[in-house]
């Protein structure tokens, strides 16, 4: 970890809750190795993550890393589901997309847009996560960027100072239009999915 840094922070909100900010606010406060959805093999390198390539897994993530923080990044039920729903409508998911497809269904238990089965995981992954860490309350904070939460949050939550520089929404969806970023991501894990099955 860099010089700076005092915890390891993990983003285990679920996908479209301001996963792509949480990691670029990790960046500028300092920490080195961070990666936006990655895959399990890259988890034990980084200082920190987020999405679902970090969610799915945040239970091993507190046990293999000891002191580390772990942010519930979360938003308003309505505005997550039309988010999630624009997304998977114009990102469709190939059956040649294993990574993506194992970690929607572990997730969501479908590869496509269902609104009844996104409700009831947004409700149990954050039942889940709150009685995980009930006894343990300073290892876990709830913080809402699409809200406008951003560093009077997180930094102390992380024992760090708040720079000198905004908090950016990366990826803010306006009238139907996305950054772009959500696309890379996509194809970034589909070429992760094809290196690592090459490699098995």
């Amino acid at each position: 970890m860099g010089t700076k840094i005092k915890h390891r922070a993990w983003g285990i909100g679920l996908g479209r809750t301001g996963t792509t900010s949480f990691c670029n606010s990790l960046r500028v406060l300092g920490y080195e190795h961070v990666v936006h959805n990655p895959v399990f093999e890259q988890l034990a390198q980084l200082d920190g993550a987020a999405d679902n390539g970090c969610t799915i897994f945040y239970k091993y993530l507190d046990y293999k890393f000891p002191g580390s923080k772990f942010i519930l990044l979360t938003r308003s039920l309505k505005p997550w589901l039309d988010s999630a729903e624009y997304i998977h409508g114009h990102q469709p998911v190939d059956r040649c997309e294993d990574l993506v497809i194992m970690r929607r269904m572990l997730l969501y238990g479908t590869v496509v847009f269902e609104r009844d089965k996104f409700i009831e995981t947004w409700h149990r992954h954050h039942e889940e996560v709150r009685n995980y860490f009930k006894d343990r309350p300073h290892d876990l904070l709830e913080m809402d960027i699409t809200a406008g939460e951003g560093w009077e949050k997180l930094c102390p939550f992380l024992d760090l100072p708040i720079p000198d520089q905004p908090f950016r929404n990366a990826n803010k969806r306006l009238d139907g239009i996305t950054s772009g970023s959500g696309v890379a991501a996509r194809k970034i894990a589909q070429a992760k999915s094809k290196l690592f099955a090459k490699q098995r």
